[in-house]
């Protein structure tokens, strides 16, 4: 299995390491490294095969090869590895404090009130998907989570743009999430495919 860091994350790191804080997002790296490997206990538990794990800014992607075409109760455990592995850190935190404790804390929150809403491509988006699934239906399923999600960015941006310039994180990570989401409703005839395959 391959781990890769997204190219964004570049002006990212550069970013913490001008403003000083780079021991911040230290703990949010880990942080995010625990939570995909939760993802890839759950698929390896489930029988998936991890191909590559790519580090976003707001969790990471796994590439499962076949995953849209796998049981739903195995896409849905696959979602849910990561929150848990997050949940766990977050136990952890709490159990055993240190100097960072208080920090720790927050980023396990913000990771899983994020990683946890309901749209694509987050944890929360694709464990819904995969949950409101009906036999031969796999496809419109995933496609209205696509199109809902797309509307859901596109508001979401809209709304931040009346407050800039202090939105400007928020905004270019709703638009990344959000071309994730075009891109994957421009392929949606392969998906088609690969479904019409399964059936």
């Amino acid at each position: 299995m391959k781990l890769r860091l997204h190219p964004i994350l570049i002006p990212v790191f550069l970013f913490l390491l001008v403003s000083g804080n780079v021991s911040i997002y230290t703990l949010v790296f880990i942080s995010l490294l625990i939570h995909e490997a939760g993802h890839i206990v759950a698929a390896k538990m489930v029988g998936l095969r991890v191909r590559s794990c790519t580090i976003m800014p707001y969790g990471g992607e796994l590439t499962i090869p076949g995953r849209h075409a796998a049981r739903r109760r195995k896409r849905f455990y696959v979602a849910l590895g990561g929150p848990v592995a997050t949940l766990l850190l977050l136990l952890l935190a709490i159990l055993i404090p240190f100097s960072a404790t208080d920090l720790l804390i927050r980023i396990q929150l913000i990771l899983l009130a994020v990683n946890l809403l309901p749209f694509l491509p987050l944890d929360g988006g694709q464990a819904l998907s995969a949950f409101i699934e009906k036999k031969g239906k796999e496809y419109e399923a995933r496609l209205a989570m696509i199109v809902h999600s797309m509307v859901f960015y596109g508001i979401v941006i809209i709304m931040l743009s009346f407050s800039l310039p202090e939105t400007i994180p928020y905004i270019v990570l709703a638009f990344f999430l959000l071309v994730q989401n075009i891109a994957a409703f421009r392929y949606r005839k392969y998906e088609k495919a690969l479904f019409n395959l399964k059936k």
